[in-house]
């Protein structure tokens, strides 16, 4: 019995640990000029985690980053014009994470608006996985198993260890039972990999950055966008000689908003 309590303390006082971690955050856009490797941190303890771009000002995120031709400083959002007619946007990117009451925040920045969008999601239960168990993989010196789930539009693959935590992850992947280090998409978008990862002693205060913050949820993200697409609209038709059609292209993003191309008369 003694050595039963030992174990599970000892667990226990073992992942009590604070960490931070930093990753590599690829997007490989179908236009290329605008393909970025992001560069983020993730701090988390035992009840809350945020995981946050470390500087948009930091020009070698860019794939193409000898491409760029001018950039828009907006504060919390810069927009970087790449090569004759691409235009990409780095802004203070953040997702936290309410372990104790199974919930997240992360922030949105759609098209050419200023304006971030708050979206509240759930935790735990928001990707379902499949862990496949016979799959052990070393990354970062730690022994991961592997696990998919197909989730808003795009299948991916996720290694994950209880070397570091029995939770946690970067971006909004969590759920699974241990750390997430690594995720990739099946079809190239998106790759996230782990590049530092220290441990903290020291008793890490992790405040709530969306805190008395407007929220929404990541359904109304669609109807954010159909609003945006009315005041386009009606700004190009209030110019002379106004397009017959305007066409809109589906957002090409991480994340399926269920909103295809759009063309208004």
């Amino acid at each position: 019995m003694n050595r039963i309590l030992f174990l599970v303390l000892f667990i226990n006082f073992a992942f009590s640990q604070k960490i931070e971690v930093d990753f590599n955050f690829y997007i490989n856009r179908e236009n290329d000029l605008a393909s970025t490797n992001k560069k983020f941190k993730l701090y988390q303890n035992d009840e809350f985690s945020v995981f946050k771009i470390i500087d948009i000002k930091d020009e070698n995120q860019f794939k193409y980053k000898n491409e760029i031709t001018n950039k828009v400083d907006k504060d919390s959002i810069i927009f970087y014009f790449v090569g004759n007619n691409t235009v990409e946007t780095l802004f203070k990117e953040i997702c936290y994470k309410d372990f104790l009451n199974d919930s997240q925040i992360n922030n949105l920045q759609l098209g050419m608006n200023l304006e971030l969008l708050n979206i509240k999601d759930s935790l735990f239960n928001l990707m379902k996985w499949e862990i496949i168990d016979s799959d052990v993989v070393n990354i970062a010196n730690y022994n991961c198993k592997k696990a998919k789930t197909f989730f808003r539009g795009r299948e991916y693959w996720a290694y994950y260890t209880n070397e570091i935590a029995n939770q946690g992850g970067p971006w909004k992947f969590d759920g699974l039972p241990g750390f997430i280090l690594k995720v990739e998409s099946t079809d190239g978008f998106l790759l996230i990999e782990p590049t530092k990862i220290v441990f903290k002693k020291e008793t890490q205060k992790i405040s709530n950055p969306f805190l008395n913050k407007k929220v929404i949820t990541f359904s109304q993200i669609k109807d954010k966008i159909l609003e945006q697409d009315k005041k386009h609209v009606s700004k190009m038709k209030s110019r002379p000689n106004p397009p017959d059609k305007i066409a809109m292209s589906k957002p090409e993003s991480i994340e399926d908003y269920e909103v295809g191309e759009r063309v208004y008369e």
